[in-house]
């Protein structure tokens, strides 16, 4: 631009005043420093703005033209000024969240609750897809903040880890022949399974132990909801694969039973991912923090427990 944007700032105030002094007074500077930037404007520009008189000043056909469009970029301006300041004091803004179906049920719900009571000028999104999906949202500017199960391998991302998790195999009565004895992974893979879709991370993470243990899992059922697996174990249509922080009240009332695995299933990690050297939103900064200062995560099965 010819002038720099104060400078407009300044001609807007003086055109409205319709005085350099006035204009002097609302700025709170000298009137010779309100001179010598429309001296400077005009020369800048290669015109007259103002003709002066001994009443003050008016504007010129070239003054008139251009203050038809500096108030309004002026005005636009200290709109979007004031937009950011309300959106960096969470007075307005959005905050768009990443995460799948079962995290958003079993853990982001009761967080959700809190920053939107506490912030309810924020718009909320929340969008559910599996990890790998959820990343890429991510990624393209979809979501601000993603909420996925590790692990997640990626320089471009920045993870918090915010919650262990412990997955087992639990059945109903209909198998009660695997209760109360240590299963092996082979023994286990005989059985009819329940599990995720090979897409999900939760799904990897137990294949990849399986292969460890030199076994290949051939699922008879696979399904895209944590929910739907307690559900079909719950009235006996295999042996299926869940986290147990998420499914804990069924296992401690008896309604399926945990299968002793041996070895067991290492616990693995829930993340808060975001984009490596990319600043957060105050909106996402706030909500990240609520989580990681929360004292109320879900506790780990008994066997697990420090």
């Amino acid at each position: 631009m010819a002038a720099d944007l104060d400078l407009y700032g300044i001609f807007c105030t003086v055109a409205r005043c319709g005085s350099l002094s006035h204009a002097a007074r609302e700025l709170y500077v000298s009137q010779p420093a309100i001179s010598q930037s429309m001296h400077r404007l005009e020369y800048m520009l290669g015109c007259t703005l103002f003709t002066r008189t001994s009443r003050g000043i008016t504007l010129t056909n070239a003054g008139r033209m251009l203050y038809s469009y500096a108030e309004k970029a002026v005005s636009l301006i200290a709109a979007a000024e004031d937009r950011i300041n309300r959106m960096r004091t969470l007075q307005s803004g959005s905050l768009m969240i990443g995460a799948s179906d079962t995290l958003c049920q079993f853990f982001l719900l009761p967080y959700l609750e809190k920053f939107h009571a506490e912030y309810p000028d924020i718009q909320l999104q929340v969008t559910n897809r599996t990890t790998p999906e959820t990343i890429e949202f991510l990624k393209v500017g979809k979501v601000d903040i993603a909420l996925v199960n590790l692990p997640v391998d990626d320089s471009m991302l920045s993870v918090r880890e915010i919650l262990k998790v412990h997955d087992m195999f639990v059945a109903s009565d209909r198998f009660s022949h695997l209760k109360g004895r240590k299963v092996s992974m082979a023994e286990l893979a005989k059985e009819p399974l329940v599990l995720l879709e090979k897409m999900s991370n939760s799904r990897k993470y137990l294949d990849d132990f399986a292969s460890v243990c030199g076994v290949t899992l051939h699922p008879e059922i696979e399904l895209g909801a944590h929910n739907l697996l307690v559900e079909f174990a719950r009235i006996g249509l295999g042996v299926s694969c869940i986290t147990y922080e998420f499914a804990a009240d069924m296992i401690k009332d008896g309604t399926l039973f945990d299968i002793k695995l041996d070895p067991p299933l290492p616990p693995r990690s829930i993340g808060l991912v975001s984009l490596e050297g990319v600043p957060l939103t105050a909106a996402a900064d706030r909500f990240i923090n609520i989580i990681m200062q929360s004292d109320s995560h879900p506790a780990p099965p008994p066997q697990f427990e420090e």
